[in-house]
């Protein structure tokens, strides 16, 4: 018998283990049907902490991080188990616990006295996207696909598409979506699969992401939006408004502006040290209830420890200057 079946359930991951508790893993296991036939020497819950250990530790090898886990604990800091052991180990696990784990945690974690993750009232949150690499082999290439030259080879590893909702004040994310490099929409419809999870908060983005279904999705769950855009988008004013700012339509290719299909969007310009235009679509149309110099403050300063500036004019360093269509 293994020197580790018996002992294998009892490790932790550090202060992630405040989170991530022995009975919280033990309850997700049995929710997704998931229990060990027999003693083993990598138990379910054993692997459940050693996947959020390759996470942290991703530049180890197998080897290394299971010395990670167990190399202070006597009697297990020998005999660990070949490469070969942790792969199968792994693959009769599956994804869906981890996945449940993610969704028990994730969340917005902000009290509501802490000014700083909040703008008027509302809880602000930001989406980004990002790549990840995933191992190099057949299935991870058709499931991910990756970058390839001009002549259609592989280039690096396939790669994963990841796209968080966040909350800015504390960097909590509140919600995740993994998709493939290319194709399902890529990462405006990622984006909008977590719409839900934003209702009642001033949900930040950048250019990569407007369109009518995202914008309609999110004002649906109830989620107010700040989004950058190319200048090029929603450049037709319908209304000028007092502050300089205007209204205007934005719909799906090929619509016109009268189109039902589309939505009414507000644009806020402005410059940054004299610098290129940068545009702001937002779905909150009054500008007396929502100064346009608060709402770019806030995009520029969205990933700031500390939000107590709220007006332009007291950005230090930096001049940013509104543009006006009045």
């Amino acid at each position: 018998m293994h020197p580790w079946v018996g002992l294998s359930d009892d490790v932790r991951l550090g202060l992630l283990t405040e989170w991530v508790t022995p009975e919280l893993v033990d309850e997700v296991l049995a929710g997704c049907g998931w229990r060990d036939a027999k003693p083993r020497p990598l138990s379910s819950r054993f692997m459940v902490y050693y996947v959020l250990a390759l996470a942290l530790f991703q530049q180890d090898s197998y080897d290394d991080v299971a010395e990670n886990l167990v190399g202070t604990l006597g009697r297990m800091d020998q005999s660990i188990p070949n490469k070969s052991s942790f792969t199968r180990a792994r693959q009769q696990l599956g994804a869906a616990p981890l996945e449940v784990v993610f969704r028990r945690l994730a969340g917005a974690i902000a009290p509501d006295d802490l000014g700083a993750a909040f703008w008027r009232g509302m809880r602000v949150a930001a989406v980004d996207g990002f790549l990840l690499d995933v191992p190099e082999n057949d299935a991870t290439r058709a499931a991910f696909g990756g970058q390839v030259d001009s002549t259609g080879r592989p280039i690096g590893f396939p790669q994963a598409r990841v796209v968080t909702l966040t909350e800015t004040g504390t960097h909590a994310t509140i919600d995740a979506r993994v998709g493939s490099f290319k194709g399902g929409g890529g990462e405006p419809a990622l984006a909008t699969a977590m719409a839900d999870s934003a209702a009642g908060m001033l949900v930040i983005m950048d250019r990569a992401f407007p369109g009518v279904a995202l914008w309609k999705a999110y004002t649906q769950a109830g989620a107010h939006l700040l989004i950058r855009a190319r200048t090029f988008v929603a450049a037709k004013p319908t209304e000028v408004l007092a502050d300089g700012t205007y209204l205007t339509r934005m719909n799906l290719a090929g619509q016109r502006r009268s189109h039902p299909g589309g939505v009414t969007v507000r644009v806020i310009d402005y410059r940054i040290d004299g610098g290129e235009t940068i545009r702001l679509l937002t779905d909150l149309l009054d500008p007396e209830a929502w100064p346009a110099d608060e709402l770019a403050a806030l995009y520029h300063e969205r990933w700031g420890a500390t939000r107590s500036r709220t007006r332009l004019s007291e950005l230090p360093d930096r001049r940013i200057d509104l543009m006006s269509t009045a």
